[in-house]
């Protein structure tokens, strides 16, 4: 007998934990479908496998009023009709049947109607109520339907066993739900503290490049006898404080939103080669000198943004190496995924600088937003690819992308 209701609260223990991962991976605890299908599951095999074949002697009721207090009046009629379908079949119509109807159906309506209110409750006094019904239930059972072959001490035991069953259970469905509950929030918080950032400081960055732009105007607008050339230097120097704000609003949009508008496919040996001429002027200039090796493979992405992408990593590379030094660009096919090594010989980074990269506003550069590298990490995730670095203060850093291939070779 122990053995039986042991193995029946193994089975609502189990249906618990799996509405909880549900919960975990979609973020909805309140789920009817799921309370459905875990306690209409959980009932049947209460019934089914429990040793005795007595229809008293298991925790069915457990899962019963659980799933009506937590779905409502909709899921308490859906099992009350399954337990009337799965008495039928292992018992057929007997004697108890009626009983059986009247205790179960009035169980379940008083559940599902007490279910909204349920919800507003502390967790002692769900709990206080869960422990009600589960001592109301098991002694209208045994007055209504007693099997005289169990004696008083097995009647006692299966009278207190459900009570304790049911404090277990609630305790541990509302410590869950709690969990869940919890996290939901933090998350939320997190996201919310990271949109006041970011708008802080893009905000502050933008006003930097519009402030002097503003100053180079007016100089000109009220210096009546300045020099066309100094004109002419103030208007340039204003456009390029302006394509600087621009950059900056450009770069916190893809981060906002690094979903491409449509999908292409892209050769990564043609494309990086391209990135390879277009930063090879700004890497000459500060004396660094690039090597490439570059396979020829397809890639599921968007254009425009795989060139911002890898513009800013080798970009970030090469001021990285302030007194020259080498950019590496290297290409390999590895499980149906391309791997792209990025190495410089430049400063390097320490431990602790390594963990922040990719946070909001942190740089290693001394004017950097640090939204180059959200940006980076935003586009490789939508490309369904990882990104790992590694780095050594003062020998260099790598960075190591994994894409999947899209065309096989």
């Amino acid at each position: 007998m122990l053995y039986g209701l042991l193995l029946n609260l193994l089975f609502i223990l189990v249906g618990i934990f799996l509405q909880h991962l549900w919960a975990e991976k979609t973020g909805n605890d309140h789920s009817k479908i799921v309370i459905t299908v875990v306690t209409a599951v959980t009932i049947i095999l209460c019934i089914l496998l429990q040793l005795d074949h007595s229809f008293i002697q298991d925790l069915k009721f457990i899962p019963f009023i659980i799933g009506s207090l937590y779905g409502g009046i909709f899921v308490s009629i859906l099992l009350f009709i399954i337990m009337l379908l799965v008495y039928l079949f292992v018992y057929g119509l007997t004697s108890t049947f009626i009983p059986f109807f009247l205790i179960f159906g009035s169980v379940g309506l008083a559940c599902g109607l007490l279910s909204p209110r349920f919800f507003k409750w502390t967790m002692t006094k769900k709990l206080q109520a869960m422990v009600a019904f589960a001592c109301l239930v098991p002694l209208f059972m045994f007055f209504f339907m007693n099997d005289h072959q169990i004696d008083s001490y097995h009647t006692v035991f299966l009278l207190i066993t459900p009570v304790i069953a049911m404090i277990i259970v609630g305790y541990i469905m509302e410590a869950m739900r709690e969990t869940v509950s919890l996290r939901q929030q933090i998350i939320k918080a997190e996201k919310s503290e990271v949109v006041s950032q970011l708008a802080a400081s893009v905000s502050h960055e933008v006003r930097n490049p519009l402030t002097v732009t503003k100053g180079f105007l007016q100089l000109v607008l009220e210096s009546e006898d300045l020099p066309l050339e100094k004109r002419k230097e103030y208007i340039r120097l204003a456009l390029e404080e302006l394509d600087t704000a621009s950059n900056i609003i450009n770069d916190y949009l893809t981060f906002a939103k690094p979903a491409p508008a449509y999908w292409e496919l892209l050769d990564i040996g043609i494309h990086l080669k391209h990135i390879e001429d277009i930063i090879s002027t700004y890497a000459h200039m500060n004396s660094v000198r690039i090597e490439s090796e570059l396979v020829s493979c397809v890639i599921q992405g968007n254009k425009q943004q795989f060139h911002q992408c890898f513009l800013n990593i080798t970009k970030n590379c090469i001021e990285a190496m302030p007194d020259g030094g080498v950019l590496t660009i290297y290409t390999s096919i590895f499980q149906k995924h391309v791997l792209i090594q990025i190495s410089d010989t430049g400063i390097g980074m320490t431990k602790e600088q390594l963990n922040r990269i990719g946070e909001p506003y942190f740089s290693t550069k001394e004017k950097g937003t640090g939204l180059g590298m959200m940006v980076v990490y935003s586009i490789i995730k939508a490309m369904k690819g990882t990104i790992a670095i590694s780095s050594n203060l003062g020998q260099g850093t790598t960075f190591t992308i994994r894409i999947p291939i899209a065309v096989p070779r």
